[in-house]
């Protein structure tokens, strides 16, 4: 289902997938119906024999999350931190797995409850509370700008009230993390901040191989540029490439235009400096 019609992401889709699966493998070993013993007999064929298997698969998914699981009819179980895990709560051992999958990445306890609202459609907003929880709001206007439906789509990617303050703050802390990397890769600096860091971009870095500018104004000696100030500019000297990168965080089905808006409106300021470098490959990312 697609994101417009209130799915969750081809990851959310994979997840289940696997959660589905090492279910699957459990049930079907604590299944005392005798129809459920020749299913069982096929699966351990099947893998004898190298092939596709409901055992196999709910092994290797429970292994991504650090789970075990032990096959035995009737009592089926997975270990879990060296715990057994009896099959009635299988499903809760793969829920703390998954959670414990993004507490790993060191978010603070306010992104990771905020990205479980977002994953599980919780978000309180009003068109969340009058059609989900039928609470009979009788306005869906946002409350910040009062101009469009309140809904997760507009609140991430099309309220005005918030594009030059929480908006902003999102690019520059997701424009860093690519930044830092493109940095070291062209040995720029020798350790990339974590991504909760309030460490910066410097508006320049330089060595005998490459030289990249970070929200440092072009100004044109040959062409009329008025979209001038890019994300970043990397110049390698080593390759002979000129890499212009600019970087929008936009709604899924918005992601075709704004890369079409961007290549239309940083297009004299590539021509520029195309004049400017003829001896070097221009690109942009």
């Amino acid at each position: 289902m697609s994101r417009k019609l209130g799915g969750r992401g081809l990851k959310s889709v994979e997840n289940e997938f696997k959660n589905t699966k090492i279910r699957a493998a459990v049930k079907l070993y604590c299944n005392a119906d005798p129809t459920m013993a020749a299913v069982r007999a096929f699966e351990e064929l099947a893998v004898q024999n190298g092939h596709h298997s409901i055992i196999k698969d709910g092994k290797k998914y429970a292994e991504e999350l650090d789970l075990q699981l032990k096959l035995n009819f009737p009592n089926p179980v997975a270990v879990a931190d060296g715990k057994e895990v009896k099959a009635k709560k299988v499903k809760q051992a793969i829920y703390k797995a998954r959670q414990q999958e993004i507490q790993s990445t060191n978010a603070p306890t306010h992104t990771i409850a905020g990205v479980q609202e977002l994953y599980q459609q919780l978000l309180p907003t009003k068109v969340y509370y009058n059609r989900k929880t039928k609470s009979q709001v009788t306005d869906e206007k946002c409350r910040l700008c009062g101009d469009s439906l309140e809904n997760v789509q507009h609140i991430l990617s099309g309220c005005s009230a918030v594009a030059q303050t929480k908006y902003l703050q999102r690019h520059n802390n997701a424009f860093k993390v690519l930044f830092f990397e493109v940095l070291r890769s062209l040995d720029l600096i020798t350790k990339v901040e974590p991504w909760f860091s309030q460490v910066t971009p410097k508006p320049l870095y330089e060595n005998e191989h490459a030289t990249a500018f970070c929200d440092v104004p072009l100004f044109a000696d040959t062409t009329q540029v008025k979209a001038n100030r890019i994300d970043a500019k990397v110049i390698d000297k080593t390759s002979k490439q000129v890499k212009v990168i600019e970087m929008s965080c936009p709604w899924l089905e918005n992601r075709e235009s704004e890369d079409s808006e961007k290549t239309t409106k940083y297009s004299q300021l590539r021509l520029e400096l195309t004049n400017r470098y003829p001896e070097v490959q221009g690109q942009s990312v």
